[in-house]
């Protein structure tokens, strides 16, 4: 027998179509017992979506034009993310990096994520 599992939970879970490696920073001891910062894998084919939303139209300036964009992960609610973690996504045929993910909003049938594109961090 299948679990029950939320109408709306199945009905957001239909819309994923990609799928996210998620990697967070540890502290580690190296060889010499000094403490460093390490990039480790914490979850790997986590289904999900990435959506992008445009806030508003192109700023015009002397240089270059600019146009901000909000961009958000969802993914089930169970799945932890922790604020700062670099996200891998392959979706619809296509890879992209992400990093800053954001502060979680977690809700019962998914969790929305923000995210910062690893090439307009650099």
């Amino acid at each position: 027998m299948l679990p029950k599992i939320p109408l709306v939970r199945r009905a957001v879970e239909r819309l994923y179509d990609g799928v996210a490696m998620v990697e967070e920073v540890r502290k580690e001891k190296n060889a010499k017992n000094i403490t460093a910062s390490v990039w480790v894998l914490s979850a790997q084919n986590v289904p999900c979506r990435v959506s992008y939303k445009t806030i508003a139209p192109a700023g015009r300036s002397d240089t270059v034009d600019s146009i901000t964009q909000s961009i958000t992960l969802f993914t089930a609610p169970e799945v932890e993310i922790k604020p700062g973690s670099r996200i891998t996504v392959t979706q619809r045929g296509r890879t992209m990096r992400f990093a800053c993910s954001g502060i979680p909003a977690v809700y019962d049938s998914h969790q929305e994520i923000p995210l910062v594109r690893w090439e307009e961090r650099a």
